[in-house]
């Protein structure tokens, strides 16, 4: 039996490989969309590790465009929501890649992924953080603040622990 994969391994796989690795249910959908909206089982709901992270679609009256805008929303989900050790050593809080990616970049999941585990590793401190990615905060804070969701998800964790929202540049 494989091991299992952890959201890393998730992250680097292809999409016809991450597909493999999820559990995949078709529904008719409801809410706007005319007539066509629940003809046919167009949305597409996509779940991995056991359904710790989910993700779905249904904007779309076709079942291979849902399936492929749900696939790239579960990677993101995949970084959002699971944080994974750092391991000790400033070299491995370091990101490798680049720093110009968009949201559309395949790697760009793998990349907000890392700036939360770093950022989580270091109790939400964007100081300290920073220091550790070897950039300045002002840029960490311009990076998260191009992403909404991300940007949400860091003053939700660091209100969970007493720290005061970030302020957008």
């Amino acid at each position: 039996m494989p091991a299992a994969l952890n959201r890393n391994d998730l992250l680097d796989l292809e999409d016809e490989a991450l597909l493999r690795q999820c559990r995949q249910e078709t529904y008719r959908a409801s809410g706007p969309g005319g007539q066509h909206r629940n003809m046919t089982d167009s949305a597409v709901r996509l779940t991995v590790l056991d359904g710790a992270v989910v993700a779905q679609c249904a904007d779309h009256r076709s079942q291979h465009r849902n399936r492929n805008e749900a696939l790239k929303r579960l990677r993101f989900n995949l970084a959002l929501e699971l944080r994974m050790p750092i391991a000790p050593g400033p070299a491995s809080e370091r990101w490798d890649g680049s720093w110009k990616l968009g949201k559309k970049d395949y790697r760009y999941a793998g990349f907000l992924a890392h700036l939360l585990d770093v950022l989580a590793h270091n109790d939400w401190a964007v100081g300290e953080a920073a220091k550790a990615l070897g950039i300045s905060t002002g840029k960490l804070i311009r990076t998260l603040a191009q992403d909404p969701r991300a940007w949400n998800a860091v003053n939700q964790a660091r209100a969970g622990i007493g720290l005061v929202n970030l302020r957008r540049p």
